[in-house]
């Protein structure tokens, strides 16, 4: 249920800031001590003066010691404050309570409870970075190993390499989990526009390429024909509502916690060209683009609900697109422990991972 490199503070943290919610017996032990004896010292009632009298050590309280040593009672403050200061512990937390993070909707997944305690206690570990990759073994455990990416044989095999940025994993796990988040939007912009009929498991929805009706065009993944060369013409979906003559651009990144913001902007900047010339062609009063951006560890911004919103989309599907980079993160961390010296990925290992991802979300 605990992985043992793994924050131990974050156990006893409430899950509404990050932590997993457990209760350390030993601080309520202490807390209620302190407590207990602070309400025998403050009655001034002749029985409990003469309780205080007489304990000179019989109990734990130790009424009668002037000199009582006080037991350690830790706040979540204080766990708070420990968790930050840590180098690997700490960077989930530095980026969960970013500016521009939706720190409530970021943990909501921890408050559900529909995950296994083994599973969520892997998913914390990768969050904490304290997977056993080559890169931990040399820099944290110290035992000399090569720190060089099994995977795509470059220099640096940590969790922030192999999560979101090895090449070797990019038309594979990163290409699978980022359509995985857009097949959600496409399927549910079809549902909304009647393009489709009915609604399936989002990992067995298969968007065709081009829908369309008499009030709305869809585009999944197509490349799109313009007058001018545009280098960024192929966004993952373009919707054409055609009541209001409004087309939208929707393009989807999974990123590292630390360019969630980051990687909005250039999903903003990288299809204004392709905007503007959708809006010329096509006989539409405007184009707007909308990013929808969640990090590998799940965090999402303040932005999303305005993206969203923009879709006609209602907030609960924040919830299962936040699923897809979890069980993204298991598939890859697991990878990080499971390759071999020869690069080469145990796919049995990688499939079982995938069937118990698919069986507890589903």
């Amino acid at each position: 249920m605990h992985h043992p490199r793994s924050s131990v503070m974050r156990l006893y943290i409430p899950r509404k800031c990050g932590g997993r919610g457990f209760l350390n017996a030993k601080n309520l032990h202490n807390r209620e001590v302190c407590n207990l004896r602070d309400h025998f010292l403050k009655m001034n009632v002749s029985m409990f003066q003469d309780v205080v009298a007489v304990d000179k050590g019989l109990t734990p309280l130790s009424l009668g010691k002037e000199n009582w040593r006080k037991p350690i009672v830790i706040s979540n403050s204080d766990r708070v404050a420990i968790w930050k200061s840590k180098e690997l512990h700490g960077r989930f937390y530095k980026a969960l309570t970013g500016p521009d993070v939706d720190q409530i909707t970021s943990v909501s997944w921890l408050q559900f409870g529909d995950l296994f305690g083994e599973t969520e206690g892997f998913v914390c570990a990768i969050m904490d970075e304290v997977i056993k990759t080559r890169n931990y073994r040399k820099h944290i455990m110290k035992d000399g190993t090569l720190d060089i990416c099994r995977a795509c044989h470059r220099p640096g095999e940590s969790l922030r390499h192999i999560v979101p940025g090895c090449s070797h994993l990019a038309n594979g796990e990163y290409l699978h989990r980022h359509n995985q988040v857009a097949k959600i939007i496409h399927q549910q912009l079809a549902l909304q526009y009647d393009l489709i009929d009915f609604e399936m498991p989002y990992y067995r929805y298969d968007p065709a390429s081009v829908l369309e009706n008499s009030s709305a065009l869809l585009y999944w993944d197509r490349t799109i024909i313009t007058d001018r060369y545009i280098v960024a013409n192929r966004p993952d979906i373009v919707l054409v509502d055609r009541s209001v003559r409004r087309a939208i651009i929707v393009d989807i990144t999974v990123p590292h916690d630390d360019n969630l913001v980051k990687a909005e902007k250039e999903k903003v900047s990288k299809y204004l060209d392709l905007a503007h010339e959708i809006t010329a062609m096509w006989n539409v009063e405007s184009t707007i683009i909308v990013p929808i951006v969640v990090s590998v560890n799940g965090l999402i911004a303040k932005s999303f609900d305005q993206h969203l919103k923009k879709l006609s989309l209602n907030c609960w599907i924040k919830s299962r697109i936040q699923k897809v980079p979890h069980s993204g993160a298991l598939t890859t961390g697991c990878l990080g422990t499971q390759m071999s010296r020869s690069g080469r990925v145990n796919f049995f290992y990688k499939f079982l991972i995938m069937f118990c991802i698919l069986y507890l979300y589903c």
